[in-house]
């Protein structure tokens, strides 16, 4: 039995190598539509909290207000599902660990699907709006 078991096994074919993530993101492709870029701004207020708890940055003043774009990369595999995620500019770890998980709860299966036998890096972001006045 242990001599099939590793005939088994070594017609499995092994795990593609990760490819590393990208350091340019213009050579990224864009994830046209996206719906986690759409729903995003409903998460603000609990953005907004936990930005105001930590030692965040990168808040911009947008009319009256506080806008924070955090640029998303995705290692996806050819069928859409995210094998990595990484906010790239979120400059505030509670923030990316919260976005991180409501995108794997929430938005897993809304990435594109490319049919690829190897794991591929696409990208997008995410945008928060909120206020601090009164």
């Amino acid at each position: 039995m242990t001599i099939l078991l590793a005939l088994m096994l070594a017609a499995t074919p092994a795990p593609a190598a990760m490819p590393p993530m990208p350091q340019d993101l213009s050579s990224v492709p864009v994830i046209d539509g996206w719906l986690g870029r759409k729903i995003s701004p409903r998460w603000s207020e609990d953005v907004a909290r936990l930005y105001r708890k930590g030692e965040c940055s990168g808040a911009v003043p947008y009319e009256g207000s506080n806008l924070l774009e955090i640029d998303m990369l995705f290692l996806l595999s050819g069928e859409g599902k995210p094998l990595k995620i990484a906010p790239v500019n979120a400059r505030c770890p509670e923030v990316e660990r919260f976005v991180s998980k409501r995108v794997l709860g929430s938005l897993q299966g809304s990435f594109p699907k490319s049919g690829a036998a190897e794991p591929h890096w696409m990208r997008s972001q995410v945008r928060f709006l909120w206020s601090d006045a009164p």
